[in-house]
């Protein structure tokens, strides 16, 4: 065993643990994505950075060593962790309205800590397959509304009216209209009035995609 010092708090670990498991024994808390399977393999997502010894390094594969000082947070390390979980996004298809981790989205509680937007409503909704609203033909705007109101909407059996704001991935944009307003049939015309409604301005890029896709 080694004594390793989190956040000044001493513990116990056995030698060459990884620096998480110090963390956690301590009763503190990093971000991890490593263990989503089918998303990131070991140590390659880097949102769960510490600082040991002076020395910015994963959590999740770091080794512990004798005496060794662990700081688990700081602006340095959040202005880290935010950035690699920005590139994260920017690399990953989100079309969570057919995402097997529906509704129990790790990278939903990710965005919400960090602050990061990008990932639409449907995550967080608990409606799949023909229960989706969608899929009944209604103009819901789930599928370009930022996450985090936890879907009371759709809880309710009600549309999302996308009082966040929409989502800027013009990825998240065409990905919808191509592959699920135009398989269902929405109306364009539906989903350009619920826009204008409650959103006051949407990017002319973002317009374009909309506009650009026929029956859906």
């Amino acid at each position: 065993m080694v004594r390793v010092y989190v956040n000044g708090v001493s513990v116990d670990v056995p030698q060459d643990a990884p620096v998480i498991e110090a963390v956690e024994k301590a009763g503190y808390r990093v971000p991890l994505l490593c263990y989503l399977e089918g998303l990131f393999d070991e140590a390659t997502c880097r949102v769960c950075v510490v600082v040991v010894n002076g020395r910015v390094v994963p959590a999740c594969r770091f080794p512990v060593s004798e005496g060794a000082k662990v700081l688990t947070d700081s602006p340095e390390l959040t202005r880290y962790r935010r950035l690699n979980f920005e590139l994260l996004l920017s690399t990953h298809r989100l079309r969570c309205w057919s995402c097997s981790r529906k509704s129990r989205c790790r990278l939903v509680e990710l965005s919400r800590d960090f602050g990061v937007e990008g990932i639409p409503v449907c995550a967080e909704c608990p409606l799949v397959g023909e229960d989706c609203l969608v899929a009944k033909g209604l103009p819901c705007l789930g599928p370009l509304t930022v996450a985090g109101c936890s879907a009371e909407c759709t809880r309710q059996g009600l549309p999302c009216t996308g009082c966040r704001g929409f989502v800027s991935d013009p990825g998240v944009w065409e990905d919808a209209m191509r592959e699920l307003y135009g398989k269902y049939g929405v109306e364009r015309e539906d989903l350009e009035e619920a826009m204008k409604f409650f959103w006051r301005s949407v990017p002319e890029r973002l317009r374009r995609t909309l506009s650009g896709v026929e029956g859906g």
